[in-house]
């Protein structure tokens, strides 16, 4: 796919209706805080997430405040980024490299709280990961 990343973002959420769902505040934060869980000691970060987020927004939050944390979480993941020793064109290959992968996730359907799922033969962006990152050692 030829789209650049963000485009296909926009895509994968579109077409695996994300966008149709609305916002959630507790499930937009979740998933974050999932994705930080993954590859650390808890055996379930879906449901630890899911705890964490449960019933703490008492209160609509508005919409300038939802982009401002969304765009706040964006600078703070391109920063971890960098410190890993990317580039920002790097960083846009990687994102490409997962972005691809989400599409290929459309085949089947999601989970009760909208995360989409991956396929049975589902082949994740790590190898891929790793290249880019093997150029950043190599470089020094």
């Amino acid at each position: 796919m030829n789209l650049n990343p963000v485009k296909q973002i926009y895509a994968f959420n579109k077409e695996a209706g994300l966008l149709s769902q609305g916002y959630s505040d507790e499930r937009e934060c979740a998933f974050p805080i999932e994705e930080a869980l993954e590859n650390s000691s808890y055996k379930d970060p879906k449901n630890a997430s899911r705890k964490l987020t449960e019933n703490i927004f008492e209160e609509e939050v508005e919409d300038v405040n939802r982009l401002d944390k969304h765009l706040d979480i964006i600078v703070f993941s391109l920063g971890s980024i960098f410190k890993l020793g990317l580039s920002p064109q790097e960083a846009m290959k990687a994102l490409g490299v997962v972005a691809n992968k989400n599409m290929e996730k459309l085949t089947v359907s999601t989970d009760a709280e909208g995360k989409q799922l991956k396929p049975d033969n589902f082949v994740g962006p790590e190898k891929e990961l790793q290249k880019i990152l093997d150029v950043v050692s190599a470089r020094g």
